[in-house]
């Protein structure tokens, strides 16, 4: 009896573990994603512009919205993620997590994210006629402009921006794998408002995405569509400080725990 409670007993710590060593996440250097730390966000596939950063459609203009850089040598600004409710030093998949700008904030108010309502001006068609043919004279030139202005559909639209406070729907994420490229570990950052106590009883988590006004800008937003991620740490490398225990370990205390139950 005492032999059969001691293997129950050491199979219950191993699937304990187990469960616990799948649902961690991970950075780009395989370590353990820290609370209270800064890291980039940077895209999954390369050519698809840099990684994530914060800025203002106009100086005055608050808050500061979460958009992407253009540019893929650019790594953006450092993001920190926080546990909502757990209270570990990582960060867990599909858990619901706050994400905060680690930046000088202009706008002097909360640098945590949130879905905002914005108006962005879009391109109802992005299909474009042959250049030369528009700009033979100043004519054909301001008919352009006024077609192109047609064109643009001012649309009030959810983006991700700062401003928001913990534990808030509005300020609800949480990070999934993504298996996009097997083989590459990446994440989907989703946006999960009934894990933060919505009134709603719409029980869905949303892809966090790209979606671009009439320049090209790319905003980060909740959409339908995936974007795969990656985490890079801004503060060189580092083990987690809590780790998980060893078989060695593992063994040690099933084999104690036996001796004191004889």
């Amino acid at each position: 009896m005492k032999i059969t409670f001691s293997v129950v007993f050491f199979n219950l710590i191993i699937f304990t573990t187990t469960a616990v060593a799948t649902d961690i996440i991970y950075d780009s250097a395989g370590n353990k994603l820290l609370r209270g730390l800064p890291y980039y966000i940077l895209p999954l596939l390369r050519g698809t512009g840099g990684g994530l950063t914060v800025s203002q459609n106009t100086k005055d203009s608050c808050p500061l919205n979460v958009t992407q850089e253009s540019f893929e040598i650019n790594h953006g600004v450092p993001f920190i993620f926080n546990p909502i409710i757990l209270d570990e030093e990582f960060i867990r998949g599909s858990y619901p997590t706050l994400i905060e700008a680690d930046v000088q904030n202009p706008c002097h108010g909360s640098n945590i994210w949130k879905v905002s309502t914005a108006v962005l001006t879009k391109n109802d068609d992005d299909d474009d006629d042959d250049d030369d043919a528009h700009f033979r004279d100043h004519k054909d030139h301001d008919k352009k402009k006024k077609d192109d202005d047609d064109k643009k559909d001012v649309t009030p639209v959810s983006i991700v921006t700062t401003g928001g406070e913990f534990n808030k729907p509005e300020s609800c994420f949480q990070i999934v794998e993504n298996d996009m490229m097997p083989g590459l570990q990446s994440y989907q950052i989703q946006y999960c408002p009934f894990k933060c106590g919505s009134s709603s009883s719409v029980l869905t988590c949303y892809n966090v995405g790209l979606i671009s006004d009439a320049d090209g800008k790319k905003y980060l937003a909740p959409t339908d569509t995936i974007f795969p991620v990656v985490f890079t740490n801004s503060f060189g490398s580092v083990k987690s400080a809590k780790t998980l225990t060893t078989f060695s370990q593992l063994s040690a205390k099933v084999t104690s725990f036996s001796r004191s139950a004889k």
